[in-house]
Parts: structure tokens; C-alpha cells; sequence
């Protein structure tokens, strides 16, 4: 199985975890192997190789997948999308399975959400974003396809980049900015020594998820008990990591303050512009695909039942 993160990413330390939990659940009968970004096949480039078989599972986030199954990115991280306790409840209630409807025919088998995350810092930056205009030509690295398009219409310059390029391309001026997890997995990456501005706002990515991915020849292969025993593990990991997380990120914020980061709320006009841009994204994406907006209606009536009973 390999990561999409770096060995020094608190997100590979889960997958690490869960090789550890399925072996001694399954009394060793099955060993999931980790590696880190960029071991077996190049960084980016997981969910191809899943596919193709390369690598028999892999740890990375949905959004990657989009050009296969554009509707993952309700699975990763959506403007004014769910958070995490919402997707959790929704993946019980009919998430799970719209998601291994869409990518069976693929060639993979979506086990769930291996490190589920708090609301994400809304941008790093070496720069200060004080309105809409400091975005115009705004070099951000985005971590999908969908956040590219939704920021280049707000005016900046998007770009993808893995998460293991971006502290050097900050460092030699390649971004100004970018996006990527949440202030304790960020802090742990030594984001503070590149970029002097930490952007909070939940509005960008409530939460976000890198996924356990299994190729579906080698799913189908597995003895029913062991398919459990990797499911149950997965969300097990997961729910602990998502706990974790939290209390790390509170601490993880006042490192950045003590490091002299200038730790500052996203401007509300560049919220009511992203909101905004990103409601007409999803709404046009839905308008074209089937499959998208089937996944796009069960979120967003989801989203209605948590708001009509206060569940955050």
C-alpha cells in the first residue's frame, strides 16, 4: 500500500496503524505493507496504479480521482461541504455505497476515509490576503481539479502540486500559497518556516479525507472476514485519527502563534466570493453528470437534515 504522504506527515503514521491493526486482527493472515509518497510509483500517481495494479492498495485522497469519477470530490473536501461528524453519519446512511457503486466499475474498491480531518487552515501564505484583490494572480497550490477551477474563477493562479512539493516550491517562490491539511498535520510539516500567514476559515474544506483504496481484483480475492476485519479497521483508525487531530490542531495553533505566524480569520468578501463561485461549480457539474449529481443531491439533502437538527 502506498501513502500519498511523507513519512514525516501524521497521516502516514495512521497507515502505518492500520497495517498494525488488520495484522493482529487477523490473527497475521493478512499484511498490509505501507510505504510513503513516492516509494513504489510517483507521488500523484497512486489511484492510477491501483488500477492498473501496481501497488494493491493505496492511501490518498479522492479528490486525485477526479478525472476518473468527477463525484469524489464529495468524498475529500467540498466548499460549504459536510464535516466530518456529518460524512461520517452520511457514509453510514447511503455515502458508502454510492461511493463503491462509482468506483467498482473503475477497478477499485473505496474502503473509506483513512484520515478524516478537522476543518483545514483555508490557505498558508506568504502573503497577506486582506480582500478579493489580493487574489488576482494569487499563486496557489490546490489540492483537486474542482478547487483549481474554483479559484482560478475567483482570480488566482492555481496549480497542483503533491503534498510533498509544497514546502519547497513556497521556499524558492514557485506559490505564494496553498492549501493543505489542518494545523497540527501542518505544523508537523514545518509550514511555518516557509509561509508567515496561517488563513483560518472552515468555508474552503469543512473537512477532507485521504481514503483506503484496494484494487478490486484483489478485494474480490480476499476471504469475507478479512474484507470485514479491513473495513472495520479502517473506520476504527479513522475515527481515532479524526479525534486526535482535533485536540493536536488547538495545541498545534498556538505553536504557530509562539512561532510568530500571523495567525489571522479569512476577509469576508473573499468567503461570500468562494461560496458563491463554488455553488455555481457544483451546481453546473451537477447539471452533467448523472453520477454527480445523484451523490450531489444525497450531500446536500443530508446537509438539510443536519442543519433542521443543530448537528455540527
Amino acid at each position: 500500500m502506498q501513502s500519498w504522504a511523507s513519512a514525516g506527515d501524521s497521516t502516514y503514521d495512521a497507515a502505518v496503524k492500520l497495517g498494525k491493526l488488520v495484522e493482529e486482527a487477523s490473527d497475521g493472515r493478512l499484511i498490509i505493507t505501507p510505504y510513503n509518497a513516492g516509494a513504489i510509483i510517483p507521488a500523484g500517481k497512486e489511484f492510477d496504479s491501483v488500477l492498473s495494479g501496481t501497488v494493491e492498495a493505496v492511501h490518498g485522497a479522492p479528490a486525485w480521482t477526479l478525472g476518473y469519477f468527477p463525484g469524489a470530490i464529495f468524498y475529500n473536501n467540498t466548499v460549504g461541504g459536510l464535516t466530518y461528524n456529518q460524512q461520517r453519519m452520511w457514509l453510514n446512511k447511503e455515502g458508502l455505497e454510492l461511493a463503491r457503486k462509482n468506483y467498482k466499475p473503475l477497478g477499485a474498491h473505496y474502503v473509506g476515509p483513512l484520515t478524516p480531518h478537522n476543518a483545514e487552515v483555508f490557505m498558508h501564505s506568504t502573503k497577506p490576503l486582506d480582500s478579493v484583490e489580493d487574489l488576482k494572480g494569487f499563486k496557489a497550490r490546490m489540492g483537486s481539479a474542482a478547487l483549481n477551477e474554483i479559484f482560478a474563477r475567483m482570480g488566482a493562479a492555481p496549480v497542483f502540486l503533491p503534498g510533498g512539493e509544497v514546502y519547497e516550491a513556497t521556499q524558492r517562490g514557485i506559490i505564494d500559497g496553498f492549501e493543505y491539511v489542518t494545523p497540527s498535520v501542518n505544523w508537523g510539516m514545518g509550514f511555518q518556516e516557509v509561509a508567515d500567514y496561517v488563513y483560518l476559515s472552515p468555508s474552503r474544506a469543512p473537512t477532507d479525507a485521504q481514503a483506503l483504496f484496494v484494487n478490486q481484483k484483489v478485494w474480490d480475492a480476499l476471504p469475507k472476514d478479512l474484507q470485514v476485519i479491513v473495513t472495520n479497521a479502517t473506520f476504527q483508525i479513522a475515527d481515532e485519527y479524526y479525534t486526535e487531530e482535533i485536540v493536536n490542531d488547538a495545541a498545534a495553533l498556538i505553536e504557530f502563534e509562539n512561532y510568530g505566524s500571523k495567525v489571522r480569520k479569512v476577509p469576508a468578501d473573499i468567503e461570500a466570493l468562494l461560496f458563491k463561485t463554488a455553488d455555481a461549480y457544483y451546481a453546473e457539474q451537477a447539471a452533467s453528470d448523472p453520477a454527480y449529481k445523484e451523490i450531489y443531491d444525497s450531500v446536500m439533502a443530508w446537509k438539510k437534515v443536519c442543519s433542521q437538527f443543530n448537528i455540527q
